[in-house]
């Protein structure tokens, strides 16, 4: 019996039939001048008149961030790059966003919309977010752990203000919060400085055919495809070789996520294809306000360290439930070929029961076929917390070792192979 309800797929993006293009408001090709006010300029025409597309012609365009207004489409020629400016000023000043599902005020995403509705990136050219020039602050903590702190006290989120390189708070490259009707449909996203493609608390979202490449070994922390919060989405092709999770779900940190609640829920994740990543499909580990009713089917991860995994640590909270997967196939992964675990610590977190202990529950996993993998399954649930409903049929693995499970009620494997 099926865990997921299945619901009306989303539509995404409503544009009116207008356009101009960026040549129009005086912009400068080569990549060497900042073209922001022209792309600026281009966007408030169209929102006075109300909406429309701004067509970006072949040819690389320098800029700085590019803020969103309703009804705007952004239209990429195939050989078109916006290349996003390194300098941290053109950020600023600090704009309402979340790190690592945290609220707080911080520099702008690259592509960034808040309070929007029926915005949509669409064609076949890329983004460039010149992350290079970013990724240095991961292994400043100063910022990132007085931001932590700031959720866990309730901080007022207008003193939550992380806008200098020596806090250590990095942008995404495309952040839309609070967003309704979207649609990211055919570009090319890489060198992002952090988080990548990060729809939050957005509702009525399309994500389909888009291409994620930043540097395994050098890119920090840049999750290909995140859904934070969001409703009625469908992720349909992703193609991602990049530095963290190929594509992931979440809902909020700790206290600050508990705090806003918004689940991430009705979500339909497909035709994933994972070059190299961390995780090839994750939820977590910032799932405080939950995760549940997701179907993922048809995808393909092919030298992760990860494939399917739910990843979780036990001060969260949040439950996730009602997790479908389908015709999963895994190439090679160094880890594991699924992974449930209660105990995700890179953060120090201790493992002992606490009061906001997450549930995970009702998971089921339905034509899995698994190449190779360090160990194929791993569940790891909490004595005063365990995994509950956890099934695996028809599938076929090979691994150094088959299973390793603990804490699970309500196990179920059916037509399962180790070979």
């Amino acid at each position: 019996m099926s865990c997921f309800t299945p619901f009306e797929l989303p539509t995404g993006a409503s544009i009116p039939e207008r356009s101009v293009s960026i040549t129009d408001f005086g912009v400068v090709p080569g990549g060497k001048v900042k073209n922001t006010l022209a792309f600026q300029n281009a966007i408030a025409y169209l929102a006075e008149r109300g909406g429309g597309r701004v067509d970006v012609p072949d040819g690389v365009w320098l800029t700085g961030p590019i803020h969103f207004k309703s009804c705007i489409e952004l239209h990429l020629s195939p050989q078109a790059e916006v290349r996003f400016s390194m300098d941290k000023e053109d950020y600023l000043p600090a704009v309402y966003t979340l790190f690592e599902g945290v609220r707080c005020y911080t520099f702008s995403a690259q592509l960034y919309a808040r309070d929007c509705h029926d915005i949509a990136v669409t064609g076949e050219g890329t983004f460039n977010g010149q992350g290079f020039s970013w990724w240095y602050m991961a292994v400043i903590r100063e910022g990132v752990e007085a931001l932590y702190k700031a959720g866990e006290d309730d901080l007022p989120v207008e003193q939550r203000v992380y806008d200098t390189e020596e806090l250590g708070v990095r942008p995404g490259l495309l952040h839309f919060i609070d967003c309704e009707n979207v649609t990211i449909a055919g570009p090319t996203f890489t060198f992002s400085p952090f988080w990548t493609v990060h729809p939050t608390w957005c509702s009525n979202v399309i994500v389909r055919n888009i291409t994620v490449k930043n540097p395994w070994v050098h890119a920090p922390n840049t999750d290909g495809c995140n859904l934070e919060g969001c409703r009625r989405a469908l992720i349909d092709g992703v193609y991602t070789d990049t530095g963290d999770d190929a594509v992931c779900l979440k809902s909020g940190r700790d206290a600050d996520g508990r705090r806003v609640n918004i689940p991430c829920e009705d979500i339909v994740v497909r035709h994933i294809v994972s070059q190299r990543s961390h995780g090839g499909i994750t939820i977590g580990s910032e799932m405080s306000g939950g995760v549940r009713n997701v179907l993922v089917e048809d995808c393909e991860f092919r030298n992760n360290l990860i494939g399917i995994w739910i990843k979780t640590a036990p001060e969260r909270g949040g439950c996730v439930e009602n997790i479908e997967y389908r015709n999963i196939r895994i190439r090679h992964v160094r880890e594991y070929g699924v992974c449930i675990t209660m105990g995700y610590y890179v953060d120090d977190n201790k493992p002992q029961p606490i009061q906001h202990m997450p549930k995970i529950r009702h998971i089921h996993i339905d034509g899995l076929n698994c190449e190779y993998a360090g160990t194929v399954i791993f569940l790891d649930g909490r004595e005063s917390s365990p995994l509950e409903d956890i099934r695996l049929s028809n599938v076929v693995c090979h691994g150094k070792t088959n299973t390793d499970i603990k804490h699970v009620i309500g196990l179920q494997m059916t037509n399962t192979s180790f070979n």
